[in-house]
């Protein structure tokens, strides 16, 4: 008899504890999906918010200022000014397109 009850209350916790589990899961999965709808809104109204650091918002200034508009830059030249600057090569060229495009 005592077995049974002890049974009964452990069944009685699993099923529970599996109910919880899924009610926080589905949760979970809703909140995400719910983030993942805006952020998308978001992109496609483009009003995207990212997050501005003021140091490389001077590096990135200067870095405008002080590459030169020259579309044969070559991998060593753009690695080199990326590792000076502490800016990814990707910045590096972009910085080369935009002044490129505004003289």
């Amino acid at each position: 008899m005592n077995i049974d009850l002890i049974f009964s209350l452990m069944l009685l916790v699993v099923f529970s504890l599996s109910i919880l589990g899924f009610y926080y899961i589905n949760r979970t999965k809703r909140q995400n999906q719910l983030l993942l709808k805006r952020n998308i809104s978001l992109l496609r109204e483009e009003k995207i918010i990212a997050a501005v650091e003021p140091n490389r918002v001077k590096k990135r200034r200067k870095l405008l200022r002080r590459i030169k508009t020259n579309n044969d830059l070559n991998e060593q030249q753009v690695l080199s000014e990326a590792q000076k600057s502490k800016l990814s090569a990707g910045e590096i060229l972009l910085a080369n397109r935009i002044n490129s495009f505004s003289k």
